[in-house]
């Protein structure tokens, strides 16, 4: 504690933010404040004699303690988005910024800041059917609005896109529309909308060179701070070769940054205008955090840089660690909820790890400085590996083994690469061109990407298909801990409590695993599809009615939070087309018998091709996105006991009406969410 004095804040700060998740009351932290204040009145009287000084000088930590609870709760309650009342979301015109915009191949979606003066302040998630590319951040836009709050689709394992969004971009409510139907009515630009223009630009300038398209998206990443380009495939790569850090701008980046700008500015040493030096590369690195649009782990590094900075201009010593949560705690004050982000967490992690444990061994220093780096850099990535292993499993349910070589291979031309970039970014923008340049960038990033897929191919170089819950990762980290307590202490009670905490870890492990079933079927709610998954002792099979072409890779990266937690290891997708027969199993599209179920997909046509005399009895209807009929044909034909209404439809409210008109027993996915079915 006296050697990293902010962590007696940050610690209680991140309690406040977290109490604010389970209690939202004003009063509570305010009163609290009053109480640690009133405490501390009290404690500065009784010690007044030196007796007393020494007597109670400890306990002038929970006051303050106390107080920076109180602040933490406080903020979070500041920064939570509103709830709108239903009169203030629907039937009446918004007006709003535009504040971002992003394009999909076929839609458009605008984060929108709502500027309505009976409305609080807040942001919207607007999606449209359809897009309009003169639209830029910035513009003025009105609709016709019929918000709704944003839930989560209610698949088992599935990342929760609900808390993502309000926790991550404060946005509590969405709307989908036709393109049409948002006006432009004109535009009021600011600081930060400007800068997203100029991003966009020059991410254009980028797509439209004559680089490979996977290296235009890299040096979007990098430069630009946009990694949305990069599709979901590389991104399993480079996560299970374990450099998915280089993917998504980060300190990592502005280090590289800052070392490069120190580097050409060696000649103000000479002029002996050093202060100058430190100056233009600390300015160099605010304007480029807040060019990318500040995010947490660009922020965290600009704070450590400053900080380090400012002690070198007032002959100060600095202490990283301590300048690693001071910037956790500037970041956690203007924006709580960055606590619950992933890159904040496996950024701040990471770094504290590798400040605490990174320093090379004695018996492991050598006479040759080449040596000491190639050692000190092993070091410091299996360190961050150790450190960071639990959150990677939980979420990404891969462990990177080879993390260290990866990093090896990849990290000494990560920088040659900015560079020329940063010289490529400047040329296009002059409107010149460079075939030279662009052939270095291509290659460098083939080799990157090279690197990343050698490493997937080697044995045992990743473990996928992990699940690790949000218990077990907060008890790996209680055991770390224990560990680090330990290492510092040399009292072999933190090793005695490690080790109940690892036994603990493993019941709850083997808990999670008896009480998982292995036998099941689950009807799953997508926009895009209703996969049908029926799993057996690891095995699955996938009948996916909506699409004629089933891709495996990609429905295992968008469920593998349950293929992992269910151990399935092998997985066989059946198209439309297809059929399937196994003991207790028949999938004959459009008609499948699971776990003693009779079911039918309506939504190809071919349902409509049953001429029996009499209704076919069948437990369930899968009414997919591609249906258009009516209830009362699909009751003509089978006689199901319900129809299960996939959450992908257009518009399900006149089928929604026309069921329970005719009193239809109906499950709606949209609402309800996957539907689960096991032997238990």
């Amino acid at each position: 504690m006296s050697k990293v004095p902010v962590l007696r804040v940050l610690v209680p700060f991140v309690a406040g933010i977290i109490l604010h998740q389970w209690w939202h009351c004003w009063w509570a932290p305010i009163v609290l404040i009053l109480v640690a204040i009133a405490a501390y009145l009290l404690l500065s009287r009784v010690s007044r004699s030196p007796q007393g000084r020494m007597r109670w000088r400890s306990w002038f930590i929970v006051p303050l303690a106390v107080i920076a609870l109180s602040l933490g709760w406080i903020a979070a309650i500041i920064h939570c988005p509103p709830h709108l009342q239903e009169s203030q979301r629907a039937n009446r015109v918004l007006t709003g910024r535009v504040a971002e915009l992003h394009y999909t191949d076929f839609s458009m979606r605008m984060t929108i800041d709502v500027l309505d003066k009976e409305l609080p302040r807040c942001q919207v998630l607007i999606s449209t059917r359809g897009c309009d590319y003169t639209m830029r951040a910035g513009d003025l836009v009105a609709w016709q609005a019929d918000l709704v709050e944003i839930g989560s689709m209610g698949n088992p394992g599935e990342m929760d896109y609900a808390s993502y969004l309000l926790d991550n971009k404060g946005i509590r409510y969405t709307q989908h529309l036709p393109l049409g139907q948002v006006v432009k009515v004109g535009y009021s630009l600011t600081l930060l909308t400007r800068l997203a223009n100029i991003r966009r630009d020059l991410s254009l300038m980028v797509f439209n060179s004559r680089l490979a398209p996977a290296t235009q998206q890299f040096v979007v990443a990098l430069l630009l701070g946009d990694s949305s380009f990069i599709d979901k495939a590389t991104r399993q790569d480079f996560s299970a070769a374990g450099v998915a850090h280089v993917l998504a701008l980060s300190g990592l980046h502005v280090g590289f940054i800052a070392l490069i700008l120190w580097w050409l500015l060696f000649p103000l040493d000479y002029m002996r205008l050093k202060k100058l030096r430190l100056g233009i590369t600390l300015a160099a690195i605010v304007m480029f955090a807040v060019f990318t649009g500040l995010s947490s782990s660009v922020v965290r590094a600009t704070i450590m840089i400053g900080m380090v900075f400012a002690s070198l201009v007032f002959y100060r010593r600095s202490v990283s660690l301590n300048a690693l949560l001071l910037a956790a705690l500037l970041i956690l004050v203007f924006s709580p909820s960055s606590l619950y982000s992933v890159g904040f967490q496996l950024s701040f992690i990471t770094v504290g790890a590798v400040l605490m444990f990174s320093r090379l061994p004695q018996f492991l220093v050598s006479k040759r400085q080449w040596v000491n780096k190639i050692t000190s850099s092993a070091i410091t990535s299996l360190v961050a590996m150790v450190a960071t292993v639990a959150l990677c499993a939980h979420y990404f349910h891969t462990i990177s083994l080879m993390s260290v070589l990866t990093n090896l291979l990849v990290l000494p031309v990560l920088p040659v690469f900015m560079v020329l970039a940063a010289i490529f970014l400047m040329v296009t923008a002059a409107g010149m061109q460079w075939q030279a340049l662009d052939w270095a960038l291509d290659w460098i990033y083939r080799y990157i990407h090279g690197v990343a897929g050698w490493v997937n191919g080697l044995p045992l170089s990743h473990i996928g298909g992990v699940y690790v819950s949000a218990m077990g990762v907060v008890i790996y980290f209680i055991i770390i801990a224990l560990v680090v307590l330990w290492l510092y202490r040399r009292s072999y009670h933190y090793l005695l409590a490690a080790g109940v905490a690892l036994v603990v870890l493993i019941a709850h492990s083997l808990w999670i695993d008896a009480s998982t079933p292995r036998r099941g079927m689950v009807i799953f709610n997508s926009f895009s599809s209703t996969p049908i998954l029926y799993y057996d002792s690891g095995k699955a099979y996938v009948w996916t009615p909506d699409d004629e072409e089933p891709d495996s890779a990609a429905f295992s990266r968008y469920y593998a939070g349950f293929l992992a937690r269910h151990c399935i290891d092998s997985l066989q997708m059946i198209a439309a087309g297809d059929s399937l027969r196994l003991e207790g199993l028949m999938i004959r599209p459009p008609y499948a018998y699971l776990m003693g179920h009779r079911m039918v997909a309506a939504g190809y046509g071919k349902w409509k091709r049953m001429s029996a005399e009499r209704a076919l009895d069948v437990n369930e209807v899968i009414v997919t996105k591609r249906f258009h009929g009516t209830a009362a044909k699909l009751q003509e034909l089978y006689n199901a006991d319900r129809l299960i209404i996939s959450g992908a439809m257009h518009d399900p409210e006149p089928l929604l009406h026309e069921c329970d008109s005719l009193n239809i027993n109906y499950i709606d996915l949209a609402t309800h969410g996957a539907l689960i079915i096991t032997n238990d």
